[in-house]
């Protein structure tokens, strides 16, 4: 995925920072769609998997990315990409 960096930075008048570095996170860890596990997110951000699903839900609200649970995983897309 390529991230525009000016629009992100725009967007924090409107989102909070947790959100956007949630956002690159994500990006890093799945840059094309695909699944992330919920494991690899709680050891990344330190956190139980309630507050994981926060965060991506957080990530969601915003229009940064398109994101479903699944067993164990996350399915993360670009927004607009078929699902």
């Amino acid at each position: 995925m390529i991230i525009r960096i000016r629009p992100l930075l725009d967007l924090r008048q409107q989102h909070s920072d947790q959100t956007l570095l949630d956002y690159l996170t994500l990006v890093t860890m799945a840059p094309t769609p695909g699944r992330v596990a919920t494991s690899e997110l709680r050891a990344h951000w330190g956190c139980s998997q309630p507050m994981v699903s926060r965060r991506l839900a957080a990530v969601a609200r915003a229009g940064l990315a398109n994101i479903r649970p699944g067993y164990g995983a996350y399915l993360v897309r670009p927004v607009g990409a078929a699902r």
